[in-house]
Parts: structure tokens; sequence; C-alpha cells
């Protein structure tokens, strides 16, 4: 049985229909993909949950981690930033997550004396 998401419905409605496709099918990227949608417009207070949820199903997917990672430095969160990239980087060979990692390093510790 083919499970999909409806075009049709409200966000809300997709979201909800997103959590029963993962109830029954924990791989499904286009239930994941609405999820993290949702995700990124709340504050990283309110998903922090769901993104751990996340990298637990998906803990080598480097676009994953990067998306969690982005949530906490747009709230200015460093030290978990730097919790999630102490994480991630050995385990999750990615280009997009060590670029990330490089630029935080560059734009955070950059200018430090001691660096």
């Amino acid at each position: 049985m083919s499970i999909y998401i409806r075009e049709d419905l409200t966000r809300n409605e997709k979201i909800q229909q997103a959590r029963r496709i993962l109830n029954e099918n924990k791989h499904s990227l286009d239930a994941w993909s609405i999820l993290i949608q949702d995700a990124q417009d709340k504050k990283i207070t309110e998903s922090r949950e769901f993104y751990e949820t996340l990298i637990t199903q998906f803990p080598t997917c480097g676009k994953f981690w990067k998306i969690y990672i982005e949530s906490e430095m747009k709230d200015r969160n460093y030290e978990k930033v730097e919790k999630l990239f102490q994480r991630c980087l050995i385990k999750v060979l990615n280009i997009d997550l060590w670029k990330c990692y490089l630029n935080y390093v560059r734009d955070t510790k950059g200018k430090l004396s001691s660096f």
C-alpha cells in the first residue's frame, strides 16, 4: 500500500498525517520532510526533541544533523552547537556538514587572539 501526503490538506492536517504515516513507516522521507519544515519554523526550544528523534532515526544523515545544528546556531546556543558537532563530525562523513563546522569556527573563534 502506497502512503503519501495529500496536497489538498492544510498545514496542520499535513503535519498530523505525517505523524500517522511515521507511526506505520519510520522511513517515510515525505513524512519526515513535512515535520522537518514544521520544526524549522518553530523556536529551537520547541523543536529540539523532534530533532533528537530525527537524528536517532537517521544517525548518519549529514543533512539532518546540519539542519539541527543550524537551528541551534540561529538561536546562538553555541555550547549546544559545539556538543552537536562533537557528536556527529567523526561518524558522519558529509562535506556540507564539515563546511558548516568550518564556517562556524571561522565566525565564532577566528577573532580570538588565542586561536
